[in-house]
């Protein structure tokens, strides 16, 4: 899919230092799986460039795009890119092992003399491709054949949603929709027949929980907190952590199997719960713990590939180990959607713990919010919480990777 980069010409020009940001929307299915990731890279204000020219910018941004590593940030997922420089002459990244190169069409692009040559080419690369702002006018209906997906934004558009959606599935396209913050605005979307929401994952959960009520923890869940306790405390026992998962088949089972795998090459095979989390280490442990919590969700591996994420980045960017305890409580309980005080009552954490993650108040109340905000593409959130987008950009990239890797391990 590759082709040779096209020479720029932009010499000295990109010898200047500039800062980007890297933003990752997941693309949730109306069955709560995890169809892909939108990745999305910005040039940070400012830049020290001797040019500002739009087609500098954009040939920038097209050096940043192919210098990605997709792998550690969609994993197998779809990778979901906006075509920007060269990609529409097929200079395009190529995606994981697995994953499905997307690439969403510039605003307008139907317009364009050329449009229907040019996604057909891109087309017999094997790229699919989605256009962004669908709303069934007639270039775009007679662009539709060369399409594989496309956006409605519902709050924005005037046409009935269900006429939209229908004309995108009469061209046998599926249909995305962006900016679905809440609810009501989800049910909308489900009743009018999207195949899929873009973004606003968090929002909806929170919205849902205002609605519906707080959820109760199972059993299991309890189980899975009692084992978190231990986990945070000041000292931990590793013996007693033990103690508690012996006495749950399924936490029993989970720790053997996790410690047996692959991910740890042992010579022998460990056979005792108590042997397996010295091995393991708390850290491990934790990873494993909280994705039993969440288990018996649909795309349950990517959920905790972002509650690690958070977690690392966190812990990253405060340069404290409470940080990582911060940013893991904070997105499980998003995932498992019960109010936060009661898990936090039940694993018995910190007052500065407490804070920052009911509040994002205290000391580590900052750096949680600035991290929560870079998961929802909020730049401003970021400069308000007193961190450089870039900064906390590369630093949760480089946690993404790490994070994958516990998180497959966890779940194997």
């Amino acid at each position: 899919m590759n082709h040779t980069a096209p020479q720029t010409g932009l010499g000295p020009r990109l010898e200047a230092r500039h800062r980007t940001t890297v933003h990752r929307e997941t693309i949730v299915a109306v069955d709560n799986s995890v169809l892909g990731y939108r990745i999305t890279v910005t040039l940070e204000d400012g830049l020290s460039l001797t040019s500002s020219s739009p087609q500098v910018r954009d040939e920038i941004l097209h050096e940043q795009y192919l210098a990605l590593d997709l792998a550690s940030l969609v994993a197998d997922r779809d990778v979901f890119l906006p075509a920007v420089g060269a990609m529409l002459d097929g200079f395009l990244p190529s995606p994981p092992g697995g994953s499905r190169l997307v690439l969403d069409l510039p605003h307008g692009f139907e317009l364009r003399e050329d449009a229907s040559r040019r996604a057909t080419a891109l087309r017999g690369l094997g790229v699919e491709l989605g256009l962004q702002a669908f709303a069934a006018t007639p270039q775009q209906i007679a662009l539709l054949p060369a399409l594989d997906y496309v956006t409605v934004d519902p709050e924005v558009l005037v046409q009935p949603l269900e006429d939209v959606v229908r004309a995108a599935h009469a061209g046998g396209v599926r249909v995305l929709a962006t900016h679905v913050h809440d609810v009501h605005v989800q049910a909308r979307c489900l009743v009018a027949g999207v195949d899929a929401l873009r973004g606003g994952v968090a929002e909806r959960a929170a919205s849902a929980r205002q609605l519906q009520g707080p959820k109760v923890l199972s059993p299991g869940q309890l189980q899975c907190m009692a084992v978190l306790h231990l986990l945070h405390q000041p000292e931990v026992d590793l013996s007693e952590v033990a103690q508690v998962i012996d006495t749950d088949p399924v936490l029993t089972l989970r720790v053997l199997h996790l410690v047996n795998s692959g991910a740890f090459a042992l010579v022998s095979r460990v056979d005792t719960v108590q042997r397996a989390v010295v091995l393991l280490g708390v850290r491990e442990v934790t990873a494993l713990i909280a994705a039993l919590a969440i288990d018996a969700r649909t795309g349950a591996m990517d959920s905790l590939w972002q509650i690690l994420a958070r977690a690392l980045t966190c812990e990253a960017l405060a340069g404290d180990a409470a940080a990582y305890t911060v940013g893991m409580l904070s997105a499980l309980i998003e995932q498992l959607g019960v109010p936060a005080e009661v898990v936090l009552e039940k694993v018995g954490v910190s007052e500065v713990v407490t804070d920052a993650v009911q509040d994002q108040a205290g000391e580590l109340g900052p750096v949680l919010r600035a991290v929560i905000a870079h998961e929802a593409c909020d730049t401003e959130g970021v400069v308000d919480a007193g961190y450089r987008p870039a900064d906390v950009s590369d630093t949760y990239v480089t946690c993404l990777a790490d994070a994958l890797q516990t998180a497959r391990a966890a779940g194997a």
